[in-house]
């Protein structure tokens, strides 16, 4: 007989971000509402590098792969449009993790929010990813902005090496989330944060809003 496990949020730390999320609705494709909680000033997409597959450490942005294709670089651009036979003889293949924004991305964007969030605590959540692996509520862990790589290896042995899935400050003047299934990390901040985003060189991201699609088929026909 199968078990049906119920998940649930009530006395989590993930309570009040999952009442404040869009549920999906009937029709194509998901959005950035379903994932970040509406009522920030701004909302970004941040764009998981890709890493080449021969072991020799080099990356390639989704820009730099889109230009080469002759494809437009936009909020709502697939890895599915970018084509992957587009490829010179010798170059490897590229790679991207799902779930899991890179670490010189992340890195960087732990930097940005730094500047913002000062000594506040940070809540480092994971959902899915600990449903996934039998956990009985989602994972959190409460530490400062510096420990997010520390909290990633402490909990590397439950869930993986996937996410945090949420991450925010106490005061919750912004929330980061890398979904289970995705291959980009969706921001929702100020405005003046997310300029610092936009504008940091170790980061490839581009402004949303709550309503861009965020699925593999957001800007291709389903």
């Amino acid at each position: 007989m199968t078990e049906v496990r119920v998940w649930k949020y009530d006395g989590t730390e993930l309570a009040w971000l999952q009442d404040r999320l869009d549920r999906p609705e009937s029709g194509s494709g998901h959005v950035v509402s379903e994932l970040v909680p509406a009522g920030f000033d701004a909302y970004v997409r941040i764009f998981h590098q890709f890493a080449a597959t021969d072991g020799s450490g080099r990356t390639r942005t989704w820009r730099a792969w889109a230009e080469d294709a002759g494809v437009s670089f936009h909020r709502e651009l697939s890895h599915l449009t970018l084509p992957h036979e587009f490829r010179a003889p010798g170059e490897p293949m590229w790679q991207t993790e799902e779930g899991a924004l890179d670490g010189p991305s992340r890195r960087a964007l732990a930097r940005c929010l730094a500047g913002v969030t000062g000594e506040q605590s940070v809540c480092f959540a994971y959902d899915l990813a600990a449903l996934c692996r039998g956990e009985d509520e989602p994972l959190v862990r409460r530490s400062s902005l510096t420990d997010l790589e520390a909290v990633r290896e402490e909990v590397a042995d439950r869930v993986g090496r996937c996410g945090p899935e949420f991450w925010w400050p106490d005061d919750r003047s912004w929330v980061v989330t890398t979904d289970y299934d995705l291959l980009s990390t969706y921001v929702g901040c100020s405005a003046e944060t997310a300029e610092r985003i936009l504008r940091d060189d170790d980061i490839e991201a581009l402004p949303v809003t709550t309503q861009t699609r965020v699925d593999w088929y957001a800007d291709r026909p389903r």
